[in-house]
């Protein structure tokens, strides 16, 4: 009988095999331990959530009867890219409201814990996350603490960001907070409510089928026509100041709605530079009537980003407008367009004088906010996006968007009376 020969045993083979088996023991080792820490590192929703609010409001005691899924017909509002994602409610009458708002850098988002007292007030936010916010970590340490506390949330919040540095983030902010006071009047029933009230009024205006329109505030509250005069006071005359002005979209449909007064409301509707309704008791005569057509407001949406222009005065195609945004920094660019009939009799740039500028200390360099008031001449309806895009310079996003909203509102007044005249 042959005698049977062995293999020679594989060295590389046997350590591979050993090796293996190390690295199993290991990875059950760490998953061991991994399973023990999270087991008593363990932090739930609702202690981060309390940790939170503890930087801002000890002792908020959860009712836990209350629903805290938000009401969805005021749970988003276009104006503010908000979103109210959870809302709680306290023992006595306080509510924290999780609501994200957009508008920051590169346009990313911030979602805030905001204190809605049960006076109607704000009494503090703090950061829960952010998407985007690189530099979130340069705003001030009491930033939660002090920036809108107190503030009713009756009407629209202006940006309050002392000792900031980083000026989108805090936008995203203030939409946020925005967002938090809209749905604290509208859905919680807090505070009174007068914005929603002239956007029923004006709903009603408009008659049926209006039930649905979506509503924009175009807050013009601290926006100037020559640098110095208001919007407000420029559509207002000394018996009835402007209230609220509203983009109103229906459809196809765009409006919009100039409101006057508090207790008795007036309303002129315009619809392509035109009045289209007129509440009773106004007439063609009334002054704010002759403002509103002297004064014509346009709106403008350049990416993720909406910019309003109101031209105050013309003359032999020289129009003075203003690029506004209103929210955020730069307040407005107030310019001087002249406007010439191209071969085809199209309106065509000849020259652009700015009157103020919304040049923020600080910011990109004046000479990069201001590059478009030269590059932009030339412009006309069917070229000014190639030579906007071409021309802006990056960090100055805002200001181009002024500049650019100011100029299209000018070409698109000139060829609109140069249309009516043919």
């Amino acid at each position: 009988m042959a005698e049977k020969v062995k293999k020679p045993k594989n060295p590389a083979l046997i350590a591979a095999v050993k090796a293996v088996a190390v690295l199993v023991c290991i990875c059950v080792v760490c998953v061991t331990l991994l399973a023990v820490c999270n087991e008593l590192m363990y932090i739930s929703d609702d202690e981060r959530f309390d940790r939170s609010l503890s930087k801002i409001y000890y002792g908020f005691e959860k009712d836990p009867s209350f629903s805290t899924t938000p009401v969805s017909q005021f749970a988003s509002n276009a104006a503010y890219k908000g979103q109210v994602k959870n809302v709680y409610k306290g023992k006595t009458g306080d509510y924290i409201i999780e609501v994200l708002g957009g508008g920051g850098y590169q346009d990313g988002s911030v979602t805030l814990y905001v204190v809605i007292k049960a006076d109607a007030t704000i009494g503090g936010w703090t950061v829960k996350e952010n998407v985007n916010q690189s530099y979130i970590d340069n705003l001030p340490s009491n930033a939660g603490s002090s920036w809108y506390v107190g503030k009713e949330v009756s009407g629209d919040l202006e940006l309050d960001m002392t000792g900031a540095t980083v000026r989108l983030t805090s936008t995203a902010i203030n939409n946020a907070i925005n967002m938090a006071a809209y749905y604290a009047r509208s859905a919680l029933g807090l505070g009174e409510n007068p914005e929603a009230d002239a956007q029923e009024a004006v709903k009603t205006l408009l008659g049926e089928g209006y039930e649905n329109a979506t509503f924009t505030n175009v807050n013009l509250s601290t926006a100037t026509v020559d640098g110095t005069k208001s919007v407000v006071d420029a559509l207002s005359d000394e018996d009835n100041k402007l209230s609220y002005l509203f983009r109103v979209t229906n459809g196809n449909d765009v409006f919009f709605a100039y409101v006057y007064g508090e207790e008795t409301l007036k309303m002129v509707i315009v619809k392509d530079g035109e009045i289209f309704s007129k509440s009773e008791g106004v007439s063609d005569e009334d002054e704010f009537v002759a403002n509103i057509a002297a004064n014509r407001i346009y709106t403008f949406t350049f990416g993720n980003y909406n910019a309003y222009a109101i031209i105050t005065g013309n003359a032999e195609g020289e129009y003075t407008v203003a690029g506004l945004k209103v929210g955020v920094t730069p307040k407005d660019y107030v310019l001087s367009v002249k406007i010439e009939a191209d071969t085809d009799g199209k309106g065509k740039v000849s020259a652009i004088t700015a009157k103020s500028n919304g040049y923020v200390p600080q910011g990109p360099a004046q000479t990069d906010t201001d590059k478009l008031l030269t590059s932009l001449v030339g412009a006309r309806l069917d070229n000014i996006e190639s030579l906007y895009n071409t021309n802006k310079v990056t960090g100055a996003t805002q200001s181009a968007n002024l500049i650019r909203a100011a100029v299209e509102a000018a070409l698109t007044a000139f060829d609109a009376a140069n249309a009516s005249s043919n």
